[in-house]
Order: structure tokens, then sequence, then C-alpha cells
């Protein structure tokens, strides 16, 4: 069972907050990156001085103004969640302002990282100094392995954040990620210079955050670190690459859709049968069946002239995508 984090909610809406949590988890649902978003509501109304005992039109203006490090998207799941604590409190009786929903930016082309942009993200994170917070040192050496494993093994944006030394074993080279999207584990297995990254890593964070259940334990007690600060590293190294201006910038995700390409890349390469393959990289990513890995394909279809120069008979493997779907 993945860990949960147990937060002191402070706000005027604490009770609130608290029994929304606690409705979710016992209706079977792990909660988990929802209460973090729901923490960070919770010291917003705070630093902010919002005193109310519902949700307001003021509190939900405030709260849904897209912020300069994030996406429509990321927006838009944090006004979702502002949306489910409404939705709570009407069903209590409580008059609570409901926030509409905003549209999604349209979906881009998803960017694979090229080999040079990668190398430049990578030595960009390196040399990187940290920020001026006493915890800056040690964040900064969390995101470049946590950076390393999105690339290395197609995790998902949370998946390494939430990982608890319990999860991790080194000595057979797995890591096993519990409840992740759909409330599935699985287990990675590691190659061997990841295997060696974390351990010299497992020394590091063990000395500075002695008996810290947490692989990426975060600023605060038995707390992990957050997407947030990892997406607010992610766009400072990116921008201190040569590359920062491009039309079409990545994401973290990014990652993962490199790492797929990559991998069927070599696969092409070696000349494995990608239809004997497929199910075995579909449940490494963790996803519910072949067609689900494929989208991966189809929004990057451009990045695949390789695989097709290298083997006439992919498309019957990997379709080519019609418009209207």
């Amino acid at each position: 069972m993945k860990k949960q984090r147990k937060y002191s909610y402070l706000s005027s809406m604490a009770s609130f907050i608290e029994g929304l949590v606690e409705e979710k988890r016992a209706s079977g649902y792990a909660y988990s990156s929802s209460a973090d978003v729901l923490k960070e509501l919770d010291t917003f109304c705070l630093e902010n001085g919002f005193t109310c005992t519902t949700v307001t039109k003021e509190l939900a203006e405030a709260w849904s103004a897209q912020r300069p490090t994030e996406g429509l998207n990321a927006r838009n799941v944090r006004v979702g969640i502002l949306r489910q604590l409404s939705k709570y409190l009407l069903s209590l009786g409580v008059d609570s302002y409901l926030q509409n929903r905003f549209p999604s930016k349209e979906t881009n082309i998803a960017h694979v990282f090229s080999e040079n942009e990668r190398l430049a993200f990578f030595e960009s994170l390196e040399t990187m100094p940290p920020n001026g917070s006493p915890f800056g040192p040690r964040i900064l050496n969390e995101c470049r392995i946590i950076f390393r494993l999105y690339y290395c093994c197609g995790m998902r944006l949370s998946e390494p954040l939430q990982l608890s030394w319990e999860c991790v074993d080194l000595e057979a080279g797995t890591v096993r990620i519990l409840q992740s999207k759909g409330d599935k584990d699985r287990i990675l297995f590691l190659t061997d210079d990841i295997t060696d990254m974390l351990r010299k890593y497992e020394l590091y964070i063990h000395a500075e955050r002695p008996g810290c259940s947490w692989v990426f334990p975060g600023t605060r007690e038995d707390n992990h670190l957050n997407e947030i600060t990892v997406r607010d590293y992610f766009l400072k190294a990116w921008h201190r690459t040569p590359y920062a201006d491009m039309s079409n910038p990545p994401t973290i995700k990014s990652f993962r859709h490199t790492f797929v390409v990559d991998r069927l890349n070599n696969w092409m390469t070696e000349g494995a049968d990608l239809r004997e393959r497929l199910p075995y990289l579909s449940r490494f990513l963790g996803h519910a069946g072949i067609n689900e890995s494929l989208y991966y394909y189809h929004q990057v279809s451009e990045s695949f002239r390789i695989i097709r120069d290298k083997d006439r008979t992919s498309d019957q493997v990997i379709p080519e995508v019609n418009h209207h779907e």
C-alpha cells in the first residue's frame, strides 16, 4: 500500500479539507497527489488572508489564476481539485461557489528530446547552482537523480516523488511503483548504471536526512519533494540550454515520450520483433494495454522516420494515425 502523507491543515477551511480527504480515501482512492494540492490550497488561504469557511468567488478566482511557471493543464488540475472541495461542501448543505472549468490548451505534438537537447539539459542541470535556501543543495541533488529516472525509466511525474525506500530493492535492482495511474502496482527492473547511481544516492541522502523513509524528501518534515518544485527546477535547467526559445518546448512528460521513442529505436536497430517486445514495454510503462502505449507513437509519429527507414513492415506493427482519430 502506498504511504499516504498525513497533513496538518491550519486554515479556516481545514475541517472541510480533512473531511474531503477522508471521504475519498474511505472510498478506496489513494488521493495522494490531490492531498498535496489541498495542502497547497490550505497554505494559500493562510498566506493570502482568506478566512472564509467556504469556497467564495474571491478565493476561487485568486486560486485559479495561472502561475508563471505552470501550463494551462497544470492550472486546470488545481481548479479541478478546488471544484471537488466545493462539491463536497455543497453535499454537506454548505453554500459554496463552484468555479467553472477552464478549457485546456490544444494538444501539441509531443516533444521528443534530440540527443543534443537531452545532453544540454543534463549538462545544465549538473552545472546549475543551488538556490539560496538552506535546502537548495540537497534539493538540486535530488532533482539530478529524479530527472534521470524520468528519462531512463519512463516514469510518470509523481512516481519517483512518491517512492519510499521500502519499495526500492537495490540488491535485486528493482523499484515497486504503488497505486500509480489507475491505482495499478508494477515493478520496474533497473539497469546496472541506474542501480549504482541509486546506491551512491542512498548513502548521500541518508547522511543528509537520516531516518527519512522517502527516497526524495522535501523541505518539510516527513514529506516528499512536491511536483511544483520539480517543475520549477526543470524550467530553470531548460532555460539555461541553447534550445530554450524553441516553439515547441519540452515538459517533464517529454522524458517519458523520449524513453518510448529511444527504446523502440534501439529495438529496431537490434532487429528485435516489436510484436514480442511491445507487451513488455506496455507493462513497464504501467499501461492497460498495447493500444495505450501506441498513443505515445501517435503523438510523435514524425520521430519514427528512423524506424520506418529500417523496417518497411513497421506500419503493420505500429499503425499510422488517421486524422479523424
